[in-house]
C-alpha cells in the first residue's frame, strides 16, 4: 500500500504542475498560486483537524515563513511551465528542491552519504544535459532565463522543505496549513491592491485552477498515508519521481519534442533526485 500510494500521491503532484502550467497560459501566475492554494487551504485544513495529533502555534509559524518561498517557487514554476519547455523546467526544478536541503544539512553539521554526494554530482550533469537544445532540433529553445528561473523555482521548493523539516512530525499536517494560509492571504491581498482580479476569467481556466488544488490535495494526503506507515525512504524516492507525470502530460497533450540528449537528460535528473531522496 505505501508503494501504491506513493506513486498515486507522485503522478497528482506532476500532474498538478501540469494543470497550473496550463493555467497560467491563461491567468498570470499570482491568480494561478493564489486561487488554488485557496482551493488546497480548504482541503488541508479539513485534513488537520482529522488527523493531526496536536497543534502547535510555532510549527504553524514555521509552515507560513516556508509557504513565502513555497509561493516564489510555485510562482516561478508555473511561469516556466506556462511558456515551456515542460520537460525541462519539471525535472530541473524537482532537481534543485532536492539538492537545497541536502546541502544545507552539510552546512549545518550534517553527514552525508556517498550515495547523497553521487546524487548532488549527477543531478549537475543532468541539468546540462536537459538545457542542451540546439537551433537544429526543432523543439522549444532552451534559454538561460528558463534554466535559471527553473533553479531559481527549485530553490524556492527546497527552502520551504528546510522549514517544514524544523516541524514536528506530529503536528502534520498544520505545517501546511499556515504555508497555504500566507500564499492564499498575501497573493490575494497583492491582487486586490494592484487593481487585479483575483480570481481569472474564463470557465476553462477556472477548472484547470481548481483541478490544481485539488490534484495538490490528494498528493499531500497520499504522502502523509505513505509515510505514517514509517516507511519515509520508500515514500520519498517514489514521491521524488512526480516530474514523470508533467513531462508524459506534455509529450502526450501538446506534444512537446526531445532531442536524444534531452531526453538522457530527463532519465539521469530523475534518477538524481532518487538518490538524493534515498540519502
Amino acid at each position: 500500500m505505501v508503494i501504491i500510494a506513493s506513486l498515486i500521491a507522485a503522478v497528482l503532484y506532476g500532474s498538478g504542475d501540469f494543470c497550473g502550467g496550463m493555467a497560467a497560459r491563461k491567468a498570470t501566475a499570482v491568480q494561478v498560486v493564489a486561487c488554488s492554494h485557496a482551493v488546497g487551504l480548504i482541503g488541508v485544513t479539513i485534513l488537520a483537524l482529522a488527523i493531526a495529533e496536536r497543534f502547535d502555534p510555532s510549527d504553524l509559524a514555521l509552515g507560513a515563513a516556508g509557504g513565502a518561498l513555497g509561493a516564489l517557487g510555485v510562482g516561478l514554476l508555473y511561469r516556466r511551465l506556462a511558456v515551456g519547455p515542460m520537460y525541462v523546467v519539471a525535472p530541473i526544478t524537482a532537481i534543485t528542491a532536492a539538492v537545497v536541503p541536502t546541502i544545507r544539512g552539510a552546512a549545518t553539521g550534517e553527514r552525508l552519504s556517498g550515495l547523497a554526494w553521487l546524487g548532488i554530482s549527477i543531478a549537475l550533469v543532468a541539468v546540462g544535459l536537459v538545457s542542451y537544445s540546439p537551433a537544429s532540433s526543432g523543439g522549444a529553445t532552451v534559454t538561460v532565463q528558463v534554466v535559471a528561473e527553473s533553479l531559481a523555482s527549485g530553490c524556492g521548493f527546497g527552502g520551504f522543505f528546510i522549514f517544514l523539516g524544523a516541524t514536528g512530525a506530529d503536528t502534520a499536517p498544520w505545517p501546511i496549513v499556515g504555508a497555504r494560509l500566507t500564499t492564499t492571504v498575501v497573493l490575494g491581498v497583492f491582487l486586490v491592491v494592484t487593481g487585479r482580479p483575483v480570481v481569472p476569467s474564463g470557465a476553462g481556466t477556472r477548472w484547470l485552477i481548481a483541478a490544481t488544488g485539488v490534484l495538490e490535495i490528494g498528493a499531500n494526503v497520499g504522502f502523509l498515508f505513505a509515510s505514517g506507515r514509517g516507511e519515509l525512504a520508500i515514500a520519498a524516492v517514489l514521491i521524488s519521481l512526480y516530474p514523470i507525470a508533467t513531462v508524459v502530460l506534455a509529450r502526450v497533450l501538446l506534444d512537446e519534442r526531445m532531442t536524444l540528449v534531452q531526453q538522457c537528460g530527463v532519465g539521469v535528473a530523475l534518477a538524481a533526485t532518487g538518490l538524493i531522496a534515498t540519502s
